[in-house]
């Protein structure tokens, strides 16, 4: 919705432009692509009663404390009649106090005390947040079969994807944090091959193949629910060769990586001496992938040559290398196709033209 409103208000400045003099123009399509960039948004500013979670420092909760300025809890979620199990006073009333605008949710206070907070300066009592344990996995899954296969062996051709299961989406939802936009993923995925070598696209068919388009891997999901899938995993081909001929992803195990760092999570952490972060930080599984339908052990490979194919998926990238595994030479002739351009490059192309040749005009 914002990248759409974004590219109305570029529209109506391109409007706007036909009336101004010609030595403003290209001042005036400068000021244009600046604005029509999206703002950068935050997850430091929280509604009243949104989720956050253990380990997240800089919050603002102004806006959910609402002028309160003692927060309690009680065991069991419920608020009572009865003092609470555990208040904390956020700030002295009649004092203008920042502590509010830049929160921290320690793991040495909230630890044990997970579920609403309430403010009890008011009557009826109010949940100012909900404070819940960061949980996060990733795991390999077969579309086919719709199950987890994560650390097993299946065929080279089997259709599968990475699922993410958190309760971290609730950070990139607006009516939790208003501010908050795609820009604003924390999550980090990489895959790599049996080598340990990083793949950042992947082939849908074999170069040459008037079909084929090489799309970029989904390494920063903007997750805003769970479970969550890559899209394009069903489209990655790994029977698919380069334009000699080599096959592109060799048998063996490959690795998928989760991770995430939500306002500072991890440092607050590991600052408060927690070090096992799996499960909250980063999660890791593998699947090894194996000829035909053959299961347990894994055919023994010899390292193939490396070659690099200089992709550009398109303009708002910059050209990428993929890696590709040398085993076979038989040439494939055709030419690869690549990911059409974003819409909005077009629409930025037929303005510029326009504008040119009314210059050329006046």
């Amino acid at each position: 919705m914002l990248f759409l409103i974004n590219v109305i208000m570029f529209i109506i400045r391109v409007l706007k432009l036909l009336s101004m003099q010609e030595k403003n123009i290209i001042l005036a399509l400068v000021f244009i692509f600046v604005c029509a960039v999206p703002a950068g948004g935050s997850t430091s500013k929280i509604t009243t009663g949104a989720p956050v979670f253990i380990g997240e420092s800089n919050l603002d909760i102004s806006n959910a404390l609402n002028g309160c300025h003692t927060i309690g809890w009680w065991q069991n979620d419920t608020a009572t009649s009865a003092p609470p199990e555990k208040n904390i006073i956020l700030y002295e009333q009649n004092i203008n106090s920042e502590i509010i605008y830049h929160y921290d949710i320690s793991p040495v206070i909230y630890a044990n005390y997970t579920g609403p907070w309430y403010c009890v300066d008011k009557k009826p009592e109010t949940v100012v947040f909900e404070v819940l344990e960061p949980q996060l996995d990733i795991r390999v899954w077969d579309l086919d079969h719709n199950q987890d296969v994560s650390g097993t062996t299946v065929p080279l051709l089997a259709n599968i994807t990475y699922r993410v299961d958190t309760n971290l989406y609730h950070a990139l939802k607006p009516l939790n944090r208003p501010d908050v936009n795609p820009s604003d993923s924390f999550f980090t995925v990489s895959l790599t091959d049996s080598f340990g070598q990083s793949i950042s696209n992947i082939f849908t068919g074999s170069a040459g193949n008037s079909r084929t388009q090489i799309l970029p891997f989904d390494n920063k999901p903007f997750i805003t629910e769970s479970p969550f899938y890559w899209k394009y995993g069903k489209d990655w081909n790994r029977s698919a060769r380069n334009a000699y001929g080599e096959p592109l992803y060799t048998l063996g195990t490959y690795t998928f990586t989760i991770n995430q760092n939500l306002n500072h999570m991890e440092e607050s952490f590991r600052s408060s001496g927690i070090t096992d972060l799996a499960g909250k930080i980063t999660q890791t599984n593998t699947v090894t992938f194996v000829k035909g339908n053959t299961s347990g052990v894994i055919p023994e490979t010899a390292k193939p040559v490396i070659t690099t194919i200089s992709v550009i998926p398109s303009l708002s990238s910059t050209t990428q290398s993929i890696t590709t595994l040398s085993t076979t030479s038989s040439p494939v002739g055709k030419k690869t196709t690549y990911t059409p351009l974003p819409e909005w490059i077009t629409l930025v192309g037929i303005v510029t033209a326009g504008l040119f040749i009314i210059r050329k005009r006046v």
